[in-house]
């Protein structure tokens, strides 16, 4: 267990570190044969929390970023690895990160490999960058690895606020639609629908059918408000931490032909940017192909890559064994085989990474502006006939009262009047 201490020496000056013991009694044995006078001793904690007790606190991509930017910067200086991971730790307050540097320094003062740290964290750092880091260690270009890294996760993060950010609009709307037929279900219509009832009037099939829904909304009300927000937590972890959620929901979104074009191209940018990186970093092709399709993120790419390997193993060309699986388009095998001979396999791997994240960003534009008018036309739809189920009625009612008023006789009116 590690802990930070702070002491007292003989020359009464403070000293403070880090040590790894088995418990307190330990570092004060330890401190009492180096002539240390302890002040403080405090647990420092390494690992990974949990949140609610399940979900793991992961380091967000910002920090993975800043930290593989940092410490470039400190190889490229001529800072020794452990040296840099040191000052790191001093702009991190206690969390993830701070936790992770800890971890990772420990592991380099026993000896250990860096990239080790790595593969001990799967909920914050992929495969790829495990194995990247592995071969930037081996071939001595650690520096240069952190750089690509960084730059990948920078392109993945701006990426994703691209599509967070084209998506926010859709998403309140929907929200909106969501609670503006709520609110109209539970507390307004039932108000009409008794209304509507007591008159004893026939009724339009569609105002049946809302009073009906109306009725089990109320009926059930509690449930619902209470029920409702618990399934969606629950959906949100499910689809969001869980594996098999994960590969539910890629084939729920991808049963939706414009989502699924996007997808595809989203996943054959991932697999040539990882696979580029892979391969400039010196890893085997076989094996960088194997990694690949461990960290792409989609079922039917993870197959057809590892059909691929067993294809290159038989004796296959890259071109060849690309050009075998038809989910992969025409362009990527054609510029494939055409790399594999001149030997530049990489490069054509990273300028048809660069296409795809361009084609990624117009497919974005093109889907929010169809999602946009859909989900307009839907508030339209329902929304307009919930009014219309509570109108229609209302017109009814209106004109019932108007023909019983035109048939009382004149001297009723007159006594009336």
């Amino acid at each position: 267990m590690l802990f930070h201490f702070s002491a007292f020496d003989q020359q009464n000056r403070l000293v403070e570190g880090d040590i790894d013991m088995l418990n307190i009694d330990a570092v004060l044995e330890y401190l009492s044969r180096q002539l240390l006078r302890p002040i403080k001793i405090t647990p420092l904690e390494t690992g990974v929390k949990k949140i609610l007790g399940f979900i793991p606190e992961t380091i967000s991509l910002k920090d993975q970023v800043f930290l593989f930017k940092y410490l470039a910067l400190m190889l490229r200086v001529g800072t020794d690895l452990l040296k840099a991971l040191n000052m790191l730790m001093e702009d991190y307050q206690p969390g993830p990160t701070k936790r992770f540097l800890l971890e990772a320094r420990i592991n380099l003062e026993r000896g250990n490999p860096f990239y080790v740290v790595f593969e001990k964290h799967p909920e914050s750092f992929s495969v790829v960058t495990a194995n990247l880091v592995k071969a930037g260690e081996k071939s001595g270009t650690l520096e240069e690895v952190l750089t690509k890294l960084s730059e990948n996760l920078e392109s993945s993060t701006d990426l994703q606020s691209k599509v967070k950010s084209s998506l926010a609009y859709p998403t309140i709307l929907i929200v909106i639609a969501i609670g503006m037929i709520i609110f109209l279900l539970i507390f307004l219509f039932p108000k009409m629908a008794s209304s509507f009832l007591a008159s004893g009037m026939k009724l339009p099939t569609y105002t049946k059918i809302l009073i009906s829904i109306s009725n089990f909304f109320n009926k059930n009300k509690l449930w619902i408000l209470t029920g409702g927000p618990l399934l969606l937590i629950s959906l949100v972890v499910y689809f969001g931490t869980t594996s098999s959620g994960k590969r539910n929901f890629n084939k729920i979104l991808k049963a939706i032909p414009p989502i699924r074009h996007f997808m595809n191209a989203m996943s054959i940018q991932r697999l040539t940017d990882t696979l580029s990186s892979l391969l400039h970093s010196g890893m085997p092709l076989m094996e960088a192909i194997k990694v690949t399709a461990d960290t792409v993120g989609d079922d039917e790419y993870k197959n057809a890559l590892l059909h691929i390997n067993q294809n290159i193993s038989r004796g296959m060309t890259v071109g060849e064994a690309f050009k075998q699986e038809k989910i992969f388009p025409t362009i990527l095998s054609n510029l494939l085989s055409m790399g594999e001979k001149a030997g530049h396999v990489s490069e054509i791997l990273a300028t048809l990474s660069n296409f795809y994240k361009k084609e990624l960003e117009n497919q974005l534009k093109s889907l929010v502006a169809l999602i946009e008018p859909v989900i307009l036309i839907f508030m339209g739809v329902v929304v307009g006939g919930i009014a219309l189920s509570v109108i229609m009625p209302m017109y009814q009612m209106i004109g019932n009262m108007g023909n019983v008023e035109g048939t009382l006789p004149e001297g009723e009116i007159s006594q009336g009047l």
